[in-house]
C-alpha cells in the first residue's frame, strides 16, 4: 500500500491529536472522571463495561502519559480521506509483523524497494527502544525490559517471539515472573532479577489473577500492586482497553472541542449508542442496513445486511433487554486495494494498522505500519481469524529530503 508523502504528513498530525485525546480520557476516568460529571461521557458506556478495571482507579504513574503505545485501524473513505475504524490500546498487535513484512519485502525486492525511497522503520523501532527505556521507573543505563506473552498457544506468539528477537528483550510467560517486596522480579538461573519494564501482550483481565481473574494462568500474581506503587512501567497499563469501547466513539467530538478547543480531525464512522432513546430508535428502525457492536466485546459484530428476518428480530430483542451494551454503525463502503491472488489482481478490502508511542513532547507515529487484507473479494470483516492477508506499507519520502540524503 503507497502512500505519499503530502497525505503522510497531514495523516501524521490526525493521529497525534487522536491520541492525545484517548490518553487525557485514560486519565480522566481512573482518575476525577470529569467527563462524566459534566455529561460529556455517559456513566453507562463506563461503569457498565468489563473493560473498565475498577482496580486501576486512582493510580498514578511516573510517565508523562498513561496510554503509551496506540494503535489506529484505517481505512479509506469514500471522500478520499483515511477514516477511523478501530482504536486499540489495551495490547495492540501488529508492529512485529509490519516489521517482518518490510524486512521480507526489502529482501525479494531491494531494487524497487530502494528506488521509491521508502521512509524506513528502523528509525521508529529505535525511538521505540528509547521510549520503553525511559518508561523505566528506576533510573538505570541498563534497565530490564520484558515481553509479556500468553504462550505459544496464542495466535499471534510469531509476533511476539520475533519483536522480543529483533530488540534483544526476554520473551516470558506469567510463570517466569514472581513479586516480591513490591517489585517484579525474573527469576533466573542466577537468581532473581528486577523487572523495570513489561511490554504487555496479555488481555487486561487475566494479567493479575490476585485482583483480577483469579483463574488466570496469564500474568503474574500482585502484579497490579506492583503497577500502583509505581514500581514497574506496564506497556500499556492494566485497564487502557476501555479506549477501545465503540459506544465512545459518538462523544469524540464533543469531547474534542471541549477539552482540545478543536474539532476532530480524523474522520470516523457515523455511530448511535443505543442507551439513548432517539438513537435507539434509529437504531432498531434502521437495523437491516447497519453495523451493531457490543460495547465490550470487539468480537461480537453483527452485519444487518446480512442477516435475516429471523435474526434481525432476534438481534432487536438483545439490544432493548441491554440498549446501553450496543452501538450501531453506519456501513461505509471503503476503498479495495489491488491485491495478487492466484495468477490475478482481485480488489480487496484492507484494513490499515498503524502505530504511536509516547515521547514528553507528544506522539511519534510508525511511518507505516501493517495492512491486512480480506482472504476474498466478498469478505467484509478483516481479521487474522478471519484468514487474512498482509501488505507493507510504503510511505514516500518527498522530493526535499531525497535531494538532502543524495547531497550528504
Amino acid at each position: 500500500l503507497v502512500i505519499s508523502n503530502s497525505e503522510w504528513q497531514t495523516l501524521e498530525s490526525k493521529l497525534v491529536q487522536r491520541a492525545e485525546l484517548l490518553n487525557f480520557i485514560l486519565k480522566d476516568l481512573y482518575g476525577e472522571r470529569k467527563l462524566i460529571k459534566h455529561g460529556l461521557v455517559p456513566a453507562e458506556i463506563i461503569f457498565a463495561n468489563k473493560n473498565f478495571i475498577r482496580q486501576c482507579n486512582q493510580i498514578t504513574y511516573k510517565t508523562s502519559k498513561h496510554l503509551l503505545t496506540y494503535a489506529a485501524d484505517l481505512a479509506r473513505g469514500p471522500d478520499g480521506n483515511m477514516w477511523v475504524v478501530n482504536d486499540k490500546t489495551g495490547a495492540p498487535s501488529g508492529m512485529g509483523y509490519a516489521l517482518e513484512n518490510r524486512m521480507t519485502i526489502g529482501r525479494t525486492v531491494p531494487d524497487l524497494y530502494d528506488g521509491l525511497h521508502v521512509k524506513r522503520l528502523s528509525n521508529f523501532f529505535d525511538e521505540y527502544k528509547k521510549f520503553l527505556h525511559n518508561c523505566s521507573p528506576r533510573k538505570t543505563d541498563d534497565p530490564l525490559i520484558v515481553i509479556l506473552t500468553p504462550g505459544p498457544l496464542n495466535e499471534t506468539y510469531f509476533e511476539h517471539a520475533y519483536l522480543a528477537n529483533y530488540l534483544g528483550y526476554p520473551l516470558v510467560q506469567g510463570s517466569d515472573l514472581v513479586t516480591r517486596m513490591g517489585f517484579v522480579w525474573l527469576k533466573s538461573l542466577r537468581g532473581l532479577k528486577q523487572v523495570d519494564v513489561i511490554i504487555r501482550r496479555v488481555d487486561d483481565a487475566y494479567c493479575d489473577p490476585l485482583e483480577l481473574k483469579n483463574d488466570s494462568k496469564l500474568g503474574v500474581a500482585g502484579l497490579l500492586n506492583v503497577q500502583r506503587q509505581g514500581n514497574v512501567a506496564v506497556v500499556n497499563p492494566v485497564g487502557t482497553t476501555i479506549l477501545e469501547n465503540p459506544a465512545l466513539l459518538p462523544f469524540l467530538p464533543n469531547i474534542s472541542k471541549a477539552i482540545l478547543g478543536k474539532d476532530l480531525a480524523l474522520h470516523q464512522v457515523a455511530s448511535w449508542w443505543c442507551g439513548q432513546p432517539k438513537e435507539l430508535s434509529y437504531v432498531l428502525e434502521n437495523l437491516h442496513k447497519l453495523v451493531v457492536r457490543v460495547f465490550d466485546d470487539s468480537s461480537e459484530i453483527y452485519l444487518g445486511h446480512k442477516l435475516s428476518r429471523a435474526q434481525l428480530e432476534f438481534l432487536r430483542e438483545k439490544i432493548k433487554h441491554r440498549p446501553y451494551a450496543y452501538v450501531g454503525q453506519e456501513m461505509v463502503s471503503f476503498s479495495t486495494s489491488p491485491t495478487f491472488s492466484k495468477d490475478k489482481i482481485e480488489p480487496r478490502n484492507t484494513l490499515w494498522r498503524t502505530f504511536a508511542i509516547a515521547d514528553e513532547d507528544g506522539y511519534k507515529v510508525m511511518p507505516g505500519g501493517l495492512v491486512r487484507v480480506a482472504p476474498q473479494n466478498e469478505t467484509e470483516c478483516i481479521s487474522n481469524q478471519s484468514g487474512s492477508g498482509s501488505k507493507d506499507v510504503w510511505i514516500l519520502t518527498s522530493a526535499d529530503d531525497i535531494q538532502s540524503k543524495t547531497s550528504n
